[in-house]
């Protein structure tokens, strides 16, 4: 009888070693992400109604901008993280001025890369390319205007793009802790100062 239970304690022993094993190969669901980005934003028109001054970009103003966002990588899938940076507005036309502006924002995106089989979360090997979608949600600050000085906007966007996992696609399965290192370009709808943009932006994530 004492053998037998030394038996079964010995094999229910290893097993929850194997599955403890196992699981410790999953690594970690949560991981530290930092986004950087650089981006073209196309004026699109005004909205809302004008002050005494007119719109705060109302010469057909274009953005472009540079970000940072600091955040976790969640399930492979998901990114929810801080962002801050510089605005730069410009147009064309003969009586406008350039200004600057500075962003701060809450990022969101999701990149569906990963399945699941009865419950077990894998990832395919041929994973080289992922959609993208996410959203922004803050507020901008235009310095020195020269009617308006400096004013306060929320800041609201929505993006769509695609991104190259360019880690996994150059050493495969080697080293899959980085797997979710990419390259991306997106573009989307965005609104700040009374303006609607279409910015156009290219970016790397690691």
């Amino acid at each position: 009888m004492t053998k037998i239970k030394t038996i079964i304690f010995l094999i229910l022993g290893g097993l929850t070693l194997q599955a403890t094993a196992q699981y410790s190969q999953l690594g970690k669901k949560n991981e530290f992400m930092m986004k950087v980005e650089a981006g073209y934003a196309p004026f699109i028109g005004n909205v809302g109604k004008a002050d005494q001054y007119g719109y705060i970009l109302n010469k057909f103003h274009h953005g472009a901008d540079a970000n940072v966002m600091l955040g976790m990588n969640i399930s492979q899938d998901w990114f929810l993280g801080a962002g801050a940076g510089a605005a730069y507005f410009f147009s064309d036309h003969e009586t406008s001025q350039s200004m600057l502006g500075v962003n701060a924002f809450v990022d969101f995106d999701f990149r569906p890369i990963w399945k699941a089989i009865m419950g077990l979360d894998y990832q395919p090997q041929s994973i080289k390319w992922a959609p993208e979608v996410g959203a922004r949600l803050g507020g901008s600050i235009l310095l020195d205007h020269p009617a308006y000085g400096t004013t306060f906007s929320p800041l609201a966007e929505v993006y769509g793009g695609l991104n190259w996992y360019y880690w996994y696609h150059l050493n495969g399965m080697r080293n899959m802790t980085r797997n979710w290192h990419s390259f991306y370009i997106t573009a989307g709808v965005a609104y700040m100062h009374q303006t609607v943009f279409v910015p156009i932006r290219i970016g790397w994530r690691w």
